[in-house]
């Protein structure tokens, strides 16, 4: 039986969810919901979701990680850099190159240690970029450093 929209408001609601958990309740079915409680207008709740719906095999789920990654609220850009471990690469890389943008030392941070071995070019130039230009010596080196892993 499919799990409603309150009863996942209620699971996203609680101190520490138990994401793996939701979803395997969830599935894809429930990406749109998730992609609900991703815009509501409590944040915590949707920063919860963003995360939850990234743990779910499918582009629609995907799409809600890209679609916090352009919110204006920061909490959701970093829910959604949070979750970038989660998506399979071709994902991963679509949303970090939109993340990578945000000159957010935080979000930059989670995007880096994130990245797999196949940068895009895009991805490429963004961390040639942040390892010369950062203001930050932290961003500078988790840049070079991947680079010269790949």
């Amino acid at each position: 039986m499919p799990i409603t929209l309150d009863e996942l408001r209620r699971l996203l609601d609680s101190d520490e969810p138990d994401y793996p958990a939701i979803a395997l309740m969830t599935g894809p079915e429930s990406a749109e919901d998730l992609r609900t409680l991703a815009r509501d207008e409590n944040v915590m709740l949707a920063t919860k979701a963003v995360y939850a719906v990234s743990l779910i095999e499918s582009s629609a789920a995907h799409d809600v990680v890209d679609e916090a990654a352009a919110s204006d609220e920061p909490l959701l850009r970093i829910a959604s850099a949070s979750a970038l471990v989660n998506l399979p690469e071709e994902a991963r890389n679509r949303v970090a190159e939109r993340l990578i943008e945000t000159a957010d030392v935080n979000v930059e941070k989670l995007v880096i240690r994130s990245l797999g071995q196949n940068l895009t070019p895009r991805l490429e130039e963004s961390l040639d970029r942040l390892a010369n230009d950062s203001s930050s010596e932290t961003i500078r080196d988790l840049s070079r450093s991947k680079l010269d892993d790949r």
